[in-house]
């Protein structure tokens, strides 16, 4: 039928494909009212950037100001400084008269749409101390657009913690600002570094100590996401079967893992395939799109990180005295290992059980059919 395939899984999914996260949703919808800054947390590929977007799309439905200021990769005080101007300039038309100023000098293109940032010539002449400047100025806008309607400005900082590679003390100078903001705007500021974000809000000595609430990005809720699959797929007029709980038993919620399988569950039936086992020969297809990833992950390994990683794809304790002794390698040292690995949060979590267990499915998958 060469229908649009509805699961998309290489970036930000549109608020309106957006797979359950009501009560995510709701939390954030209810700090912006009463202005309670919050603190989101989630691995990577859990769908962060999109919470984010369908949170301000649903701010402006109601006719607030809501902009995502993407601060992932920031290198210098002057990435971020032209991504806060990229990003503010689509708030109102130049609102404190900031943004133009800035703007070319940042390396930033206004235009029709949404701006964006180059690398120009003016742009690498900018010192730091003029980013700096930039930037007080710049996160003074809603508070100037407050006082002159009254109106709430939603603010979502995304990979916030990144702040932190670009200077150790920017954290300090945003913090500076906005405190003052009061009423004029509420801030979010994720992150997918979860042990760098807790140092960012835990840490007495970071000026963010205290200043947000927590809230985790779990997996998906298996019941709500086959709901909602399901029902995507059959207003395409595609039948699924029991693809979709299967596959959903396979990811155990992973969001992005979620509509990966669902992608190419999408594919198989949209070409016309009823037989055989769908959910099979989507998680086939999965795992060859990601098997170079998962080849580079194990590449990435030390040898104590790989038998952790087997050991667990195994079911098996990965500091169990079995693992220990099949490896020849102390206990201790493996609890040493995999502690730096939870503390890392990127393959290897542990859930409110207690359990560890790998992040990625696929991943999990790939190392047991070794």
């Amino acid at each position: 039928m060469l229908g649009e395939n509805p699961f998309a899984y290489q970036g930000p999914v549109a608020p309106d494909r957006l797979i359950d996260r009501r009560v995510e949703l709701d939390g954030l919808q209810r700090a912006a009212a009463n202005r309670v800054a919050i603190r989101l947390v989630g691995p990577r590929r859990f769908g962060k950037t999109s919470v984010l977007d369908a949170h301000l799309a649903a701010m402006r439905a109601v006719g607030h100001r809501a902009v995502r200021v993407d601060l992932s990769k920031v290198g210098t005080v002057s990435d971020v400084a032209a991504r806060v101007t990229a990003a503010y300039a689509g708030l109102t038309r130049d609102p404190v008269g900031a943004v133009a100023r800035w703007a070319g000098r940042l390396g930033v293109e206004i235009g029709v749409g949404p701006a964006k940032v180059v690398l120009g010539p003016a742009a690498r002449q900018v010192t730091a101390d003029d980013a700096r400047a930039a930037l007080l100025e710049l996160l003074e806008a809603p508070a100037t657009l407050h006082a002159r309607d009254a109106d709430l400005t939603v603010v979502c900082f995304d990979e916030f913690q990144d702040l932190l590679v670009a200077d150790g003390g920017l954290d300090g100078l945003v913090r500076s600002v906005i405190q003052h903001h009061g009423r004029a705007a509420s801030y979010v500021y994720a992150g997918s570094e979860p042990s760098m974000m807790r140092a960012l809000f835990t840490d007495r000595e970071r000026p963010f100590y205290g200043q947000a609430r927590p809230l985790a990005l779990p997996t998906l809720p298996i019941a709500e996401a086959v709901e909602d699959l399901e029902r995507l797929l059959r207003d395409a007029g595609l039948e699924p079967g029991d693809a979709v709980p299967r596959i959903l038993a396979f990811t155990d919620g992973h969001p992005q893992r979620t509509m990966l399988l669902a992608h190419h569950l999408y594919e198989r039936l949209d070409a016309g395939s009823s037989a055989g086992d769908l959910a099979a020969e989507a998680l086939a297809d999965a795992m060859a799109e990601t098997a170079d990833a998962h080849q580079a992950t194990w590449d990435g390994f030390s040898r104590l990180e790989r038998i952790i990683a087997i050991g667990l794809a195994d079911g098996l304790p990965p500091t169990s005295e079995r693992l220990a002794a099949e490896h020849r390698v102390a206990r201790s040292t493996l609890q040493t290992a995999l502690a730096r690995m939870l503390d890392a949060e990127q393959h290897v979590v542990r859930d409110d059980d207690r359990r560890v267990h790998l992040l990625d499915p696929l991943l999990r998958e790939w190392l047991r059919r070794r």
